[in-house]
């Protein structure tokens, strides 16, 4: 069983007290107890409290916050073993990058045993190199390559670190394996270097050491061995001039992994990872404060204003909202997200002349985005621009073919035009991706029944449509459109006998459009003559509770 999956049971734990600077580390241990049986389930390991006040106080901040979101987001209900273990990966990762090691090993220990992912065996496996505790190391660089055998940066890590523990045999094929690989090859031609060096093939060492100069000549750390490689083969002047160009610069390892953590030091992006993971955990109050921290890190970051604006939008507090909106627009003139969440906020206001421009501007910059896309043809709606939001609807059908919520809209701008049958034509679309949406149902009837010279085997099938919602719902709006179809189909009495209910019932409504609605085709019932409306103008131009 490997190391990591070993880890998905009761483990003995040695845990790293934290490490700054040049602190000394201290092993701390629990006592051993019994093997565990496989059956057993995996329990958690807890983190250590270590001493942080040799830390700087901002850090000390960080690391207090990056704790206190990931309780928050194991306390979540219905919270998952993969998503606690990345979220016990990302504080690791925090708490690595600031040589916290005993906290960062154990959320690793618990990232891997949940989540499985291969990068929390690896980052584990580099602690323990980096802490000279070079037999786990193997074990979690082991695991690493059972889970990804072509993963080439535990292969190089396991290679060095055979090699730091006197085993060259097992270490030189896995040098070899990497000797040609991008970003590898220097740190694998000089392991190899030192492994033929031991073996007293100099001129094997000679050539492995000349190789990695060449792919990296600023790691003047290998000009010594190579001038000893030199002098053993008898070549003294080469031998010499390599001793004059020896320094301290170490082979370099390209490592995104690790340079991801090195990415999580106190810093502004840090900062706004922790508030996001903070949102994501529910805690508005920590993300806040975060992202007032990420400012004060770095008062240029753009991205830092504008997330503070979104979360002060969410919470309605539009005019602190718009002054980080605003900010992030300075420090980055051509930022969309900031011009469209200055319509957000516009929009919220009901400002609706400045909502438009910024939307205006936001697609500019990114003429293909939906949301933004769909937000202001629906606002253009909103104002009776009908014949402009068509252009938004129409772009939204190229864009996003089965966004249904831009074909229901669609329809009712053609409406308000009365282009009834392109409607019609548009909501069927949108019933061929969605056949049960209730809404593009009852919009369909309306419009069948509204539709001057429709076959009848259309106004069939607008009452068949209507007496199937209303079987449904029995709503006031299913009735008036159940009485709209009636009247299409030639049955006024009981038209007329339905809508004198649906008018009884909204007399007290304060919406005048529907009430005059109601009564005009009350009256058009009365006469013989069917509904020619099928909504009030005003009604269906919103975007309320359907954005994408």
């Amino acid at each position: 069983m490997s190391r990591r999956r070993q880890a998905a049971y009761p483990v003995k734990i040695a845990v790293l007290s934290t490490m700054v600077s040049f602190a000394a580390l201290m092993v701390l241990a629990q006592p051993p107890g019994p093997t565990p049986a496989p059956e057993l389930s995996f329990s958690e390991v807890a983190l250590p409290d270590p001493d942080l006040s040799a830390l700087e106080a901002r850090v000390q901040e960080t690391l207090a916050t990056t704790r206190e979101t990931l309780e928050s987001t194991l306390a979540r209900d219905g919270i998952e073993n993969p998503e606690r273990g990345r979220a016990y990966g990302h504080t690791g990762k925090i708490f690595h990058a600031h040589h916290v090691f005993a906290v960062a090993e154990a959320c690793y220990i618990n990232a891997a045993a949940l989540d499985g992912n291969a990068e929390w065996s690896y980052l584990l496996g580099y602690l323990y190199q980096d802490t000279g505790r070079f037999e786990e190391a193997i074990d979690w660089y082991q695991d690493v390559l059972e889970l990804e055998p072509a993963h080439q940066l535990a292969t190089l890590r396991l290679a060095q670190v055979l090699q730091a523990s006197d085993r060259p045999d097992a270490a030189e094929p896995l040098f070899e394996q990497v000797v040609d690989t991008k970003g590898l090859a220097a740190a694998a031609h000089a392991g190899l270097a030192s492994i033929t060096a031991a073996r007293g093939e100099h001129e094997d060492a000679a050539r492995h050491l000349e190789r990695a100069l060449e792919l990296q000549p600023e790691a003047d750390q290998l000009n010594h061995p190579l001038a000893l490689a030199y002098r053993r083969l008898g070549d003294m002047d080469a031998a010499r001039t390599q001793i004059g160009k020896a320094g301290r610069s170490k082979v370099r390892v390209a490592d995104p992994i690790l340079g991801a953590v090195g990415n999580m030091t106190v810093s502004s992006e840090m900062l706004l990872t922790t508030a996001a993971q903070a949102l994501k955990a529910g805690r508005l109050d920590l993300a806040e404060s975060v992202y007032r921290e990420a400012i004060e890190v770095n008062p240029e970051n753009e991205r830092a204003y504008l997330n503070l604006s979104v979360l002060l939008t969410k919470q309605g507090r539009l005019d602190e909202a718009e002054t980080f909106a605003t900010e992030a627009l300075r420090l980055s003139p051509d930022y969309f997200f900031a011009y469209f969440n200055l319509a957000t906020i516009n929009e919220r206001r009901g400002n609706v002349d400045e909502a438009l421009a910024f939307y205006h501007k936001a697609l500019e910059r990114n003429p293909s985005d939906v949301k933004t896309n769909f937000r202001y043809a629906g606002l253009l709606m909103r104002v009776g621009e009908y014949e402009q939001a068509l252009g938004g609807f129409e772009q939204l059908a190229l864009l996003a073919p089965s966004l249904v919520n831009a074909r229901y809209l669609h329809a009712l701008a053609l409406a308000a035009l009365g282009r009834n049958i392109e409607a019609i034509s548009v909501l069927d679309d949108a019933l061929a991706i969605t056949p049960d949406d209730a809404d593009l149902q009852l919009a369909v009837a309306r419009l069948l029944a509204t539709t001057p010279g429709i076959e009848a085997e259309a106004q069939r099938r607008a009452l068949e449509l209507a007496l199937s919602l209303h079987k449904e719902s029995r709503s006031l709006e299913t009735a008036e459109t159940l009485a709209m179809c009636l009247a299409a189909t030639g049955n006024f009495e009981q038209a007329a006998t339905l809508q004198q209910r649906v008018v009884e019932a909204t007399s007290e409504l304060s919406d005048a459009g529907m009430t005059d609605r109601l009564q005009h085709h009350l009256e058009r019932y009365r006469q013989g003559r069917p509904a020619d409306r099928p909504w009030s103008l005003a009604a269906p131009a919103t975007t309320d509770g359907r954005d994408p």
